[in-house]
């Protein structure tokens, strides 16, 4: 089961950003988790969230932004996705995935991209956030077929 980020969900989900982003603390975690769980039309960016079914915690997410590529066009692009098993994350991203094409449809976009990091984002003992090599990033582009 997957929706959008709903402002209940926001302090159930620090355990899992605490697992790519250990630097944040919560409440710095429920400012930016309020911030990109406001609804409205406008709203070009915010998070989905994946559970096993209603009344379960949290199993996975996916932070979104729309913005323009030059290759792409208009494009959905997930930053981060996040997901709490490591023996059921293929499965989790399967049910994001689909959540994903949804709204970039409706938001008219002509891509999706994702971008997956193979180590933590993040040092915890460290007073800024360390920037990844480009070797534990990989970043994959699909465009939309507007006539399914």
């Amino acid at each position: 089961m997957v929706r959008r980020l709903d402002p209940a969900d926001v302090p159930l989900l620090y355990p899992l950003v605490r697992l790519s982003f250990p630097h944040l603390t919560l409440r710095e975690w429920m400012r930016i988790g309020r911030r990109l769980a406001r609804p409205g039309a406008r709203a070009r960016q915010g998070i989905l969230v994946a559970r096993y079914g209603d009344g379960r915690p949290p199993c996975g997410m996916a932070t979104f932004r729309r913005g323009f590529d030059l290759r792409s066009g208009d494009t959905l692009t997930s930053d981060y996705i996040i997901t709490l098993s490591y023996t059921h994350a293929q499965t989790i991203i399967d049910a994001l995935l689909p959540a994903m094409e949804t709204l970039a449809r409706e938001w008219g976009c002509d891509a999706i991209r994702t971008i997956t990091h193979s180590k933590p984002v993040a040092e915890p003992h460290s007073a800024l956030p360390e920037l990844c090599s480009y070797g534990n990033i990989t970043e994959r582009t699909v465009r939309l077929d507007h006539n399914t």
